[in-house]
């Protein structure tokens, strides 16, 4: 027969063995948790041996390239070098346009190969895309980077929000660390026509797929002495990795349209400058009636709500102005219902918008396209216009942003 004692006995036996079971389950859970921290601080020595820089910041130049409107439309430029004759040269670079609210997004591949015409002020003819930052360089010293992403959105006919570059040194150093990144067939299934494309576009997805944070972990220590650098609009590399990453998942889930540069759709071949052989050069045309079949679907509700209509007149005295901010206004999804020349010039650029208050976000987003200081007007020019938004391009316009 047990008595009173022995009862309280075993329960009391009872309860110090579960306490002292779940002490050293904390224990091995305290144990685990400092393992990882230890490993990841590890880790993160090792990798911030690759530094993260913004060469834009140090001439000031990000208020002219980079929007500073935040929406739900987000284009960022990613660009990957590599070493050709001891001279750096841009391999492949790309276009990253999503909207996250819509679920909806667009890749465009530009290679370093093709041809970019519209340069006959900086070098007297066309350049190769490879050559932008070079070029750069060659015309004002330390503005490469500058000029370059400059290059990009003159392509593009749009601003951009971020920008990613990842040089030679720094492609070699990752690709030496986790595996070399080629294009590769099996990202075709990300995109909704990746199978009618360029198998070369899909190097992104390559060299993304290893930037995974198991096989960063693991092989941080392979980092430990590799001193490279990636410049970007981002503060740090772990934002630029993250960002990297948040495209190629994205990739998965959205099926984004990729727009490739190399198809012959958006090329005119002809003979090369120099007399040798045959170059292919960007048709922008070409490839702002396909980006507006999308950016119409992209941009922002609000945007999108305000149906905005806006005419162009250049009072500048000066050729091109008008086609070349109508293509960028419509390449930032809003409709340009004319652009002509101005019925007589004027020293100052002025915008003129009778009702301004109906048209909040489309001022905005024009207004990024022409950084600086321009007056705004509520209420219609003297000649017959029937714009929402009418603009009309002064002599002070070159100072919007020259290189």
């Amino acid at each position: 027969m047990t008595t009173g004692r022995e009862r309280y006995k075993r329960k009391k036996d009872g309860k110090e063995k579960k306490r002292i079971n779940f002490d050293i389950r904390k224990i091995l859970l305290l144990l685990f948790l400092l393992s990882i921290l230890g490993y990841g601080s590890y880790a993160y020595i090792g990798l911030s041996n690759i530094k993260s820089e913004d060469p834009l910041k140090q001439s000031n130049s990000e208020y002219y390239l980079l929007s500073n409107q935040k929406d739900a439309l987000e284009k960022t430029l990613i660009v990957f070098e590599e070493k050709y004759n001891e001279k750096e040269r841009i391999s492949v670079a790309y276009m990253y346009a999503e909207n996250k609210e819509k679920g909806v997004a667009v890749l465009t591949y530009i290679p370093g190969w093709i041809e970019y015409s519209d340069l006959e002020k900086d070098f007297g003819g066309s350049i190769a895309v490879s050559a932008f930052r070079y070029g750069g360089d060659s015309l004002q010293e330390g503005r490469g980077f500058e000029y370059a992403i400059w290059q990009f959105e003159q392509i593009l006919g749009s601003n951009i929000d971020e920008y990613i570059w990842v040089g030679s040194e720094a492609l070699d150093v990752f690709e030496e660390k986790l595996g070399k990144s080629t294009g590769d067939s099996v990202y075709a299934q990300y995109y909704s026509n990746g199978f009618d494309v360029n198998q070369e576009a899909f190097f992104l997805n390559s060299f993304v797929s290893k930037l995974g944070l198991v096989n960063l972990i693991i092989s941080s220590s392979k980092f430990k002495n590799s001193q490279a650098v990636i410049y970007s609009s981002l503060p740090t590399l772990g934002n630029v990795i993250l960002k990297l990453r948040q495209i190629h998942q994205n990739s998965v889930s959205l099926r984004p349209f990729l727009i490739d540069f190399s198809n012959t759709q958006y090329l005119s071949q002809q003979e090369s400058t120099t007399g040798i052989g045959i170059s292919s050069y960007i048709k922008t045309q070409e490839f702002d009636s396909v980006w507006r079949g999308f950016v119409d679907s992209m941009i922002d509700r609000k945007l999108e709500k305000e149906r905005v209509r806006v005419e162009i007149y250049n009072g500048s005295g000066m050729s091109g102005y008008a086609s070349q901010y109508a293509r960028r206004i419509r390449n930032s999804g809003c409709e340009v219902v004319r652009y002509d020349n101005a019925p007589q010039e004027q020293e100052k650029t002025q915008f003129f918008v009778p009702n301004k208050e109906d048209f909040v976000n489309s001022l905005e987003v024009i207004l990024e396209l022409f950084p600086g200081t321009y007056e705004i007007i509520e209420e219609r020019p003297v000649f017959m216009t029937t714009g929402d938004i009418v603009i009309i391009l002064g002599k002070d316009i070159p100072t919007v942003y020259s290189f």
